[in-house]
């Protein structure tokens, strides 16, 4: 058979990029959020099957993934970060960072309008050891506006291990933040999470 007739091994869906065995496209939905979500990605999570960034890029249209190994990305970030510090808001918890549910106790109104208002929401996706390197590597990051949960969340990534009581995925962090920024319901982000999941068995 000639080489270009041989039969494709694993064929991909055209929409959720992900094998048509684990196709999760009947869990799909559209986002339209507001408050622009960001992720900052360690580039060993780049080819991670389990990784939760790509549920993320499916279902936010204001979203982007920076890879840590992007150095241009990452400078064009830093600029924009350190010239509108105001309007950035990192989720990482570290000795300096407030409590979000504090912070963000209401809906904001305008929110793209009002000048000041935080417009752009930072994440950092990697295992925990390689995150805290990210944020400590860079100082751009510890000047930001920094904020870590209070409230008791139960994560149910269950079928990758984490080192951290109580630790989340990102998307599990990303649909706790906009739930409460941009006012968007968390079931249409856990719908996706557990259609990936249910490919996978428990670690």
């Amino acid at each position: 058979m000639p080489k270009s007739e041989t039969p494709n091994k694993r064929e991909i869906c055209n929409r959720c990029q992900y094998p048509s065995k684990t196709c999760v496209c009947s869990a799909l939905s559209c986002i339209d959020n507001k408050s622009r979500v960001i992720v900052i990605q360690d580039k060993n999570e780049v080819s991670n099957a389990k990784n939760t960034a790509r549920l993320l890029a499916l279902l936010l249209t204001n979203f982007s993934i920076v890879k840590s190994d992007d150095f241009a990305s990452m400078k064009r970030l830093q600029d924009a970060c350190v010239s509108h510090p105001t309007s950035f808001a990192l989720f990482f918890p570290s000795n300096n960072s407030n409590a979000f549910e504090s912070h963000f106790t209401t809906l904001p109104k305008n929110n793209n309008n009002a000048p000041g208002t935080i417009k752009n929401l930072l994440f950092i996706d990697g295992t925990w050891r390689k995150a805290k390197r990210l944020y400590l590597s860079n100082e751009w990051l510890q000047s930001l506006p920094n904020f870590h949960f209070n409230e008791p969340l139960q994560g149910l990534y269950r079928i990758r291990k984490t080192s951290i009581d109580n630790g989340l995925s990102t998307l599990e962090a990303v649909a706790h933040v906009v739930s409460r920024t941009d006012g968007i319901p968390s079931k249409p982000f856990y719908d996706l999470f557990e259609k990936m999941q249910s490919f996978w068995p428990s670690a």
